[in-house]
């Protein structure tokens, strides 16, 4: 039987072991946390040396030239500020639902976000090529642009983030100032304005809650909307694949699959460092396991989805993107990730041997570097087309754009760890309010009989999912096309020019190979300039289907003076490009620039613009009141009573 007496000894103990854990990375470190800070450090010089190189040279020295105007950096930001949301959505959402199991990971998932967003904002700065005029986003914004409106998302994310991370913090630095003042040391000053009038009656408590609720509602649209607009910042650009409709959830959900996947990493890391073990239970990877087979499931899904249509529907640049990237220059990477980042992972959170904390982890290193690696291309694969020829061009790896990537992976942990150097590692007023979930407990095994195999059906739906999966993969590999019946022999074609005014008359002629007029065949016609290079390109004018004699017809105004050649092209099914030049001398040119008609929504357009802002004012002035209300609910307690919290 036990007493009331070995109860409250019990949940004594139980406080002071909580306690003394999550001050333990205030305390005195060892050599190999110096060894691990000094190693970080160095590969953050490192990027930071070679960034000054590159405000010398020029983005060229980063890789980035007139075929690849998009590269590496803008694939950082995506990454480092996609991963801040698994740590702040995950402990929003677990706190609202009221997980208990939630409490142990609270303060490191939140720490991870709020240091991710900082880095992941902080590689904008690079990508500009010009940093000291960072400060026009803000003097001179262009209203209409995603690219303001996403500085604004990541600000007020990042602000959302920082009060998330901080309110739990003014409880928990009040019980540290009683609990071990000598291990809070010089922090003392920080912890005593931080937890000013904390008491722990439930007036506080209840205010405390109540703000961090608020915060976690909102701290959910808020990442939803940063990764929305910057899967719309890619839509300014007219490149294939980047105007999607699919992509604003396909950035949400891979920035989450990423950022989960990353917190599984950092609550491993400080668990084995910081000897968690009795508080941070197996079962904890396990349920993030299960939260990242989720968010992997849903982003293969996504993948395929984004992808087939366009494939399916074959305009020119589209496919040419998507061809790279399946069976091309890019796809290698592209089968590597969907192997690493999406089979691999499944496998281990689905096979009951390997859903182990090590197994865990080893599925979350696939994931992060996986992510990095479908976000650069998403990236490069339509920055490197070219829409005037549909050729590829290419993007250089340099080694100050791999420095400076490196130093960001590198400034992730060593800025969480230095974070908890100041702050203490585990929620401690989280986890004192449900010591009976923190407690370490025998694992609880179900008493089945030995005939029984309750694993088997776990392993035969994993395998059927493989073999689909596997199925589905090949036949999509081997799949061709529907072509109809092939054509013997090619057409002839014809093409003749005349000048009329400022308007060439390009006239297409085409003939069957049985000499019957070419009827109902599209012919395509191009101009040929060097206005992108010494060697000529072919620029499309338009493309007319030819009538019953055969004939196609067209008018171009040239806009330079001087020898025109101009190419007519036909490609009759299961035959090859039949193609016929002419040339003609342009006297007279028109300018082919004509000035912009009024948007049709401009008006509407202001009224979004200012009620946009108003919403983003409501959200600052939102978060600064929970901070508020925590600050009041501490300033009205009691003067006599002493600023420690409650026992």
């Amino acid at each position: 039987m036990t007493t009331n007496r070995d109860t409250t000894h019990e949940g004594v103990q139980v406080r002071a072991d909580v306690r003394e854990a999550a001050l333990r990375s205030l305390g005195r470190p060892g050599r190999g946390y110096w060894i691990l800070i000094a190693a970080l450090s160095a590969v953050v010089v490192l990027g930071l040396v070679a960034w000054i190189i590159q405000l010398r040279r020029g983005l060229g020295s980063a890789g980035y030239n007139d075929e690849a105007f998009w590269g590496i950096y803008i694939a950082d930001v995506v990454t480092f500020v996609g991963v801040s949301y698994g740590g702040a959505v995950v402990s929003a959402i677990l706190r609202l639902t009221g997980a208990d199991w939630r409490a142990p990971l609270t303060r490191l998932a939140e720490g991870t976000a709020v240091v991710t967003v900082i880095v992941g904002g902080g590689f904008i700065i690079p990508h500009l090529g010009r940093p000291e005029r960072i400060w026009e986003l803000v003097t001179r914004p262009n209203l209409s642009s995603p690219i303001f409106w996403d500085f604004i998302a990541v600000c007020t994310y990042a602000v959302g983030s920082i009060v998330f991370f901080a309110l739990p913090l003014v409880p928990d630095t009040a019980i540290a100032l009683i609990t071990d003042r000598m291990r809070v040391g010089r922090r003392a000053r920080l912890y005593n304005a931080l937890s000013r009038g904390w008491v722990g009656s439930p007036r506080q408590r209840r205010v405390l809650h109540g703000a961090l609720r608020v915060v976690s509602i909102m701290i959910i649209p808020l990442a939803v909307s940063v990764h929305s607009v910057l899967a719309w910042a890619f839509a300014l650009v007219s490149r294939p694949w980047w105007h999607e409709s699919i992509w604003a959830p396909y950035f949400v959900v891979a920035a989450l699959y990423s950022g989960v996947a990353l917190v599984i990493l950092v609550v491993a890391g400080f668990r084995r460092g910081y000897h968690l073990e009795a508080f941070i239970h197996e079962r904890h990877f396990v349920r993030l396991g299960y939260i990242l087979a989720v968010f992997s499931m849903t982003y293969l899904y996504l993948t395929f989805a984004d992808i087939l249509p366009g494939a399916y529907v074959g305009e020119p640049g589209t496919s040419a993107v998507f061809h790279e990237l399946l069976v091309g220059h890019f796809a290698l990477w592209f089968w590597l990730f969907v192997v690493c980042g999406g089979i691999v992972p499944l496998l281990l959170i689905a096979l009951p041997w390997t859903r182990t904390v090590p197994g865990l982890v080893v599925a979350a290193s696939f994931v992060a570097p996986s992510m990095w690696l479908k976000r650069m291309l998403m990236v490069v694969d339509p920055s490197t087309y070219d829409r005037v020829d549909g050729t590829f061009g290419t993007f250089h790896f340099s080694w100050i754009a791999i420095s400076m990537t490196l130093a960001g992976v590198a400034a992730v942990p060593l800025l969480i760890m230095l974070l908890f150097r100041i702050f203490p590692l585990l929620s401690i007023d989280e986890m004192e309010e449900i010591t009976g979930a923190t407690q370490p407990a025998p694992r609880v095994e179900l008493d089945v009989p030995a005939t029984s195999h309750p694993r088997r059906p776990t392993v035969r739906v994993g395998a059927v999912i493989l073999i689909l999966l596997g199925g589905g993969v090949l036949g999509v590999a081997s799949a061709r096309p529907a072509q109809a019946d092939t054509v013997t022999s090619p057409p002839a074609l014809s093409v003749s020019a005349k000048l009329t005014g400022d308007t060439v008359e390009l006239a297409a002629t085409v003939v069957a190979s049985d000499g019957s007029p070419g009827g109902n065949m599209s012919v395509s016609f191009y101009v040929v300039t060097t206005e992108f290079g010494p060697q000529g390109q072919d620029v499309p004018i338009g493309t007319v289907v030819t009538d019953a004699s055969g004939a196609a017809h067209l008018s171009y105004r040239p806009t330079l003076s001087g020898a025109d050649t101009f190419v007519a092209s036909v490609n009759p099914a299961g035959s090859k490009v039949v193609t016929a030049k002419t040339t003609v001398h342009v006297t007279q040119a028109v300018s082919a620039y004509t000035p912009a008609p009024t948007k049709p929504f401009s008006t509407v357009g202001k009224n979004v613009v200012l009620a946009l802002l108003l919403i983003v004012a409501a959200i600052w002035i939102a978060l600064a009141a929970q901070v508020g209300r925590v600050r009041r609910a501490c300033r009205r307690a009691s003067p006599s009573a002493p600023s420690t919290p409650a026992a």
